[in-house]
């Protein structure tokens, strides 16, 4: 099934009926991915954010995934946070849960509608190393990256 094209963002604040009307649409998106079984459509890993996942898993002794939360707070009103997964820790009936790149994502259903769509990449550099989440529904960034809101 195609993914619709993302409407471009407006010149302006979006109203309050738009932003529910978006979490809506993103909550209807997230349902369907979990129901299909397609959980590859609710959020992408990239190979080097995968990459390093796995070998914090191993040096740490616990599974090669993450439990990706969204939390209210940061700069922008809404911030990441991402725990690797215990050794054993299983998908709570209301989590959503995916694999890419072999690795496995747990999300919360709150969380799994904010980040729909979404890639978790891992960059490293002499300024900034760290994982970058690039996600279509933000409406709003910080300029540190870590923190958006919808």
């Amino acid at each position: 099934m195609a993914e619709p094209a993302a409407a471009p963002a407006p010149d302006r604040p979006l109203t309050l009926e738009e932003k529910k009307a978006a979490a809506r649409a993103r909550a209807r998106a997230a349902r369907e991915a979990q129901e299909s079984g397609g959980g590859a459509a609710l959020i992408e890993v990239t190979a080097p954010a995968a990459a390093y996942i796995r070998e914090s898993a191993a040096r740490l002794g616990k599974q090669a995934g993450v439990r990706l939360r969204i939390l209210a707070g940061g700069c922008s009103g809404l911030e990441y946070k991402l725990d690797l997964l215990d050794a054993g820790e299983v998908a709570a009936p209301a989590d959503r849960e995916t694999e890419s790149s072999g690795v496995r994502v747990l999300m919360d259903l709150k969380s799994a509608i904010q980040v729909t769509g979404s890639v978790i990449d891992y960059e490293s550099g002499l300024l900034r190393s760290g994982f970058r989440i690039r996600n279509p529904n933000a409406t709003g960034t910080c300029s540190c990256g870590d923190s958006f809101s919808a």
